[in-house]
């Protein structure tokens, strides 16, 4: 097993848990100790052995630049890190996925009258109209989490907010620009 009981595939594929008016990834601490500690192993590796030190030290900037991010989410966030979706004290918080820097949207629920989700779980489009000015519009993907994420959304959003979901009318329907 490995990872507290959970397995292997939780350590790249965690699961969610609901907390704190959030959806958390489980283990992203874990996941982020392991990435780091593969860098400054290969690091010393290189250097070592190799006696590479530019390449070496490349590796573990990249390490200690990732125990910091792991770090900032943690002051910033708590102990369970950044979380995927929240929805607390009237702002909706969306992690974005990225590769190197974090990105996220926040939305202040007070103006906004309804939230559409259009697409499916691989193109899925979060358009927040509001009742005065442009609405915010992103683009994400969550993939095997988009259910519990579509279901948590509609349990957490203000009474006043209308949530509605929309599904591709065909396969190509993104292609074709049926407003996707």
């Amino acid at each position: 097993m490995g990872l507290n009981g959970l397995g292997w595939r939780a350590l790249f594929f965690p699961p969610l848990i609901e907390r704190d008016q959030g959806l958390y990834r489980q283990g992203q601490l874990a996941l982020g100790v392991a990435k780091a500690g593969v860098l400054v192993a290969a690091g010393i590796g290189v250097i070592a052995f190799g006696q590479w030190y530019l390449m070496g030290a490349v590796y573990l900037a990249l390490a200690g630049f990732l125990a910091w991010r792991q770090w900032q989410d943690r002051r910033s966030f708590g102990p369970l890190g950044r979380p995927l979706v929240r929805v607390r004290d009237g702002v909706a918080f969306f992690s974005l996925p990225s590769r190197l820097v974090p990105r996220q949207v926040e939305v202040v629920l007070q103006e906004v009258k309804t939230l559409t989700l259009q697409g499916d779980a691989f193109h899925r489009i979060f358009v927040f109209e509001r009742r005065h000015g442009e609405a915010t519009r992103f683009t994400t993907t969550y993939g095997v989490h988009d259910e519990r994420v579509v279901a948590f959304l509609r349990q957490q959003m203000p009474p006043r907010v209308r949530l509605v979901l929309t599904e591709p009318s065909a396969a190509l329907g993104a292609t074709r620009g049926d407003g996707y």
